[in-house]
């Protein structure tokens, strides 16, 4: 099966600079959700169809200057409607051959899952399996009230008659339940035919993919089209195109990701504020509390808790491992087993070994750090000196008091101690003892001498 995913809208509504189809929503832009579903689905080539000057959706299936296997481009240079979209993609490429089954899905549709995408498939095998020569498939979903979405009109057998856009409906069109959902699987040659016969006798004076099953069917040696009507949620076909439907989207997905966690195991103490993007991996008998960010490819082990409003990004927490609360680990961080890693603690691109504690107020930036190991309340890894970043290495169950500053490069040895509120620009030896900090100095009864409250003149 290959599909083509029209994705050249111009975004207008969205009143942004960024596409709509990038819009970023649970860890992925928006197109990207719909060609992951597509490849779990058994769809092995996928041709985007995109506007003109548009770079940013190339690069993100781009990794060091290659396209990504199984992507192609089409570039629709003057837009004439979603069938002339679908016929951009056709003249772009040779590859689609007659025999081909073609799945033809609009970019702006982040909810469509590989089930539905399956089933759409199964239908068309199914008929063609009876010998009934199927030709299309038209989605449609029963959806009563009116929508945007094209009012689908089928026969009793489910056979297609016709879709009509809303914009273009007339006194003379009978009711009907069923809205198009602008999901598609054709036959190579019957979509070929189709495109030809189109015409932009319509409101937009555009030529749309609606009418394609249409000259189909009116095409008897073709084959036959059947409207799919599936039984998932109507939330699964919600388009983007404004900021609001983004986020109505972005809801909807994080109820379906958080869903799938503690049907595995997971305990979220309140799923509605909890905000997990799609590739993050968490082991059962993990818990995590409200107001907790979790994104990228983070991973978070068995029995780890993640404490209210932590934000874990693309970093990898142990088993029986605390975070937080409002805790900040950042990019290329890797926390061991059984680790307290405290409330108002950033970690940034750091090794932290087992058993290791930060409780709270604490920077450790660009290091590693071994097992057994006490951070103190304000310790601050100095890593960048406005040119370069160096790293910190603390060894296993050493003691850093509070308030230290570690001034990279350093290496703190194996056991060694360092002061509360010093500040160590020089290695400490293993078992080593360290203070870097002015000598205090008390002056006794200084408060009782009015020499020293004097106003100056």
């Amino acid at each position: 099966m290959k599909a083509i995913i029209l994705a050249a809208g111009q975004s207008k509504r969205m009143k942004s600079s960024l596409l709509k189809t990038l819009h970023p929503m649970c860890g992925k832009p928006v197109i990207k959700h719909i060609t992951d579903a597509c490849r779990q689905a058994g769809v092995t080539d996928i041709t985007i169809v995109i506007g003109n000057s548009d770079e940013q959706t190339q690069k993100i299936y781009t990794q060091d200057g290659v396209l990504q296997d199984g992507i192609r481009f089409a570039v629709q240079r003057d837009p004439q409607g979603t069938g002339h979209a679908v016929q951009s993609a056709l003249e772009a490429s040779a590859h689609f051959a007659d025999d081909d089954e073609i799945l033809v899905l609009a970019g702006d549709m982040p909810l469509l899952t590989a089930d539905f995408i399956r089933g759409m498939a199964d239908c068309y095998r199914s008929m063609q399996s009876e010998g009934q020569g199927c030709a299309a498939v038209v989605s449609a979903v029963h959806w009563p009230t009116n929508t945007d979405f094209g009012h689908v009109y089928a026969d009793a057998d489910g056979f297609f008659i016709e879709t009509v856009e809303a914009r273009d409906l007339t006194e003379a069109h009978e009711h009907t339940p069923l809205r198009g959902t602008s999901c598609y699987l054709f036959n190579g040659a019957a979509l070929k035919q189709g495109l030809k016969q189109l015409t932009n006798a319509n409101a937009q004076n555009e030529y749309y993919l609606t009418d394609v099953p249409k000259h189909i069917k009116g095409n008897g040696g073709l084959g036959l089209v059947k409207v799919f009507c599936s039984d998932d949620d109507t939330a699964i076909f919600t388009g983007i195109n404004t900021q609001v439907q983004l986020a109505e989207a972005a809801a909807v997905m994080r109820r379906r990701i958080n869903i799938a966690h503690m049907v595995n195991g997971v305990r979220m103490i309140d799923p509605t504020t909890t905000y997990i993007d799609t590739d993050v991996q968490i082991a059962p008998e993990a818990i995590i509390y409200p107001g907790v960010v979790i994104e990228g490819a983070s991973t978070i082990a068995q029995g780890a808790r993640i404490l209210a409003h932590s934000v874990i990004s693309d970093a990898s927490v142990g088993a029986f491992t605390q975070i937080g609360p409002f805790a900040y680990l950042r990019p290329g961080t890797v926390i061991g087993e059984k680790c307290r890693i405290g409330n108002f603690v950033e970690v940034k691109n750091a090794n932290i070994g087992n058993q290791t504690n930060a409780a709270h107020l604490t920077y450790i930036g660009d290091a590693d750090v071994g097992s057994q190991v006490n951070v103190g309340c304000g310790v601050i890894t100095a890593n960048y000196d406005g040119k370069n970043k160096s790293r910190t290495t603390i060894h296993d169950r050493a003691f850093i008091g509070s308030n230290t500053n570690l001034i990279a490069p350093v290496e703190i040895g194996e056991g060694a101690f360092i002061a509360a509120g010093s500040t160590i620009n020089k290695s400490v030896p293993p078992s080593g003892f360290a203070i870097a900090r002015a000598r205090q100095e008390v002056k006794e009864n200084w408060n009782n001498d009015p020499r020293n409250h004097a106003k100056k003149s």
